[in-house]
């Protein structure tokens, strides 16, 4: 049995510190830091009401590792003013000791500057950087006079810095030096990139894991991202953006285990050396252009092969559908050697879209499919088979989930289709929207095992599901 002296060290000062908090019989009496762990849940405010209760709690909260501030009524010029100097007398009461987090939502203005170009909130940043801060939350909203505001230099420096979270409507305007070694998490939201090199070194950090890209606006014909270490990343594209149309993106991560997207595919992703990608979301919304439609198109075709090596895919069919206007699209869709679980969204999936057949031909092993939502056939024809089949039905395909299921004739005649023609498959859960007849609900478990189906194996479950699709 090992009683290193460090081990023991470690379970003697546990045994104590549950001792402490057994024979305490009043809040007061509690050990210091589980009274700091208390007052982190409260609001600032009510945190610093606590000093009245006692000389022990009188500068208590001045020791509390998560600041956040959040300002209520913007256009209130008497709460703005009070909000202002509670932060300041908060920051300047605060004693020395590390911080943890400091999340900050305010409006900048002309009101907080100090000495012309001095900005009263850059010198709260500042603080909390000076206290060695590692996750830093900053929802500025960026108002008249405030059009050359700049976010202070040092945040780009901070070596204790491990998360940033930036949501603004502005210039992100960064020094030629960005030096962040321990900088995890980067979230930068609606803000407007400039064309120099510095956004490059911020998504490029050495230690960066996750990065979330949320209708950002990039001005610039290519925008690298390169971090050595990325494991996940998320971009969340702006359909309305005013940014360069078709400009490049560069995704170099060796070590990249996700990809989740969301917009018009107005920009031409890239994704390079990822061998590690396991999972991606791609969720295209359409676009009434005419010309960004077709170019949309082409990315989304570039962009699957991409992540064609991928084990999980989540794909909305409004995507396959705009393929099927595209013959030559079609005929070249990638092979997904890897991919064994499809999931597919949409509110009606229409199991005659030729692209998703040809989607299904292109997964050898896939074993499980997803509809999030009902899936139907409009053809009136119930000796319909799917052309062309894809070999998985025949092979691999083991689950089959629908879900918004109604009870439609059409939706009826597509789950015939699949039964009979899925042949070693072992499980088809249908979960029934509220849309569903109240007297077909219970009988539908009944009336879908009465079904010929080609797996003598097939289980199938049937549930009510409160989510609808409109």
């Amino acid at each position: 049995m090992d009683g290193s002296p460090m081990g023991d060290k470690a379970k003697c000062q546990h045994l104590s510190d549950a001792q402490d908090v057994k024979n305490c019989k009043q809040l007061c009496d509690l050990p210091h830091a589980i009274l700091l762990r208390i007052l982190a849940f409260l609001p600032m405010k009510d945190a610093v009401r606590t000093s009245v209760l006692s000389r022990r709690w009188e500068f208590l909260w001045t020791s509390i590792p998560s600041l956040v501030f959040g300002e209520q009524d913007e256009e209130d010029h008497r709460g703005r003013m009070l909000f202002r100097n509670f932060v300041e007398r908060a920051l300047l009461l605060r004693d020395l000791s590390s911080m943890k987090t400091f999340n900050l939502w305010c409006k900048v203005d002309r009101e907080e500057y100090l000495d012309g170009d001095e900005s009263r909130v850059n010198l709260w940043i500042t603080a909390a950087i000076r206290r060695n801060v590692e996750d830093l939350r900053l929802h500025l909203k960026i108002g008249q006079g405030a059009t050359v505001y700049r976010l202070p230099r040092c945040i780009f420096r901070c070596e204790t810095l491990r998360e940033l979270h930036l949501v603004m409507v502005h210039d992100l305007k960064l020094p030629s030096l960005v030096c962040l070694p321990n900088l995890k998490v980067l979230v930068l939201a609606e803000v407007r990139f400039v064309a120099d090199n510095s956004v490059e070194k911020l998504l490029s950090c050495p230690s960066l894991e996750k990065l979330s890209l949320d209708c950002c606006n990039w001005n610039l014909e290519v925008l690298q991202i390169s971090a050595p270490n990325l494991l996940y990343l998320n971009i969340l594209e702006h359909t309305l953006s005013s940014g360069i149309l078709n400009a490049q993106v560069r995704i170099h991560g060796a070590f990249i285990k996700s990809f989740d997207y969301c917009g018009g595919l107005l920009y031409d992703y890239n994704i390079l050396s990822s061998p590690s990608l396991v999972e991606a979301s791609i969720m295209c919304v359409h676009d009434d252009i005419e010309e960004n439609f077709h170019e949309g198109t082409y990315h989304l075709h570039k962009l699957l092969k991409a992540v064609s090596n991928v084990k999980e895919l989540f794909f909305s069919i409004e995507s396959l559908e705009d393929m099927d206007e595209r013959e030559d699209i079609l005929n070249s869709l990638p092979i997904f050697p890897s991919l064994t679980k499809l999931k597919l969204d949409n509110c009606h999936i229409h199991l005659e879209c030729r692209a998703l057949l040809m989607l299904l031909s292109r997964c050898p092993i896939l074993k499980t499919l997803e509809y999030t939502g009902s899936i139907l056939v409009v053809s009136k024809n119930d000796d319909w088979t799917l052309d062309p089949m894809p070999p998985c039905f025949t092979s691999s395909l083991k689950e089959i989930t629908i879900s918004g299921f109604q009870g439609t004739d059409w939706e009826l005649l597509a789950v015939r289709i699949l039964l009979r023609t899925a042949a070693v498959l072992e499980k088809l859960s249908i979960n029934s929207s509220k849309r569903c007849p109240r007297n077909f609900r219970g009988n539908l478990t009944e009336h879908l095992n009465k079904l010929p189906r080609a797996s003598s194996q097939c289980t199938i479950l049937s549930n009510y599901f409160h989510q609808d699709f409109v």
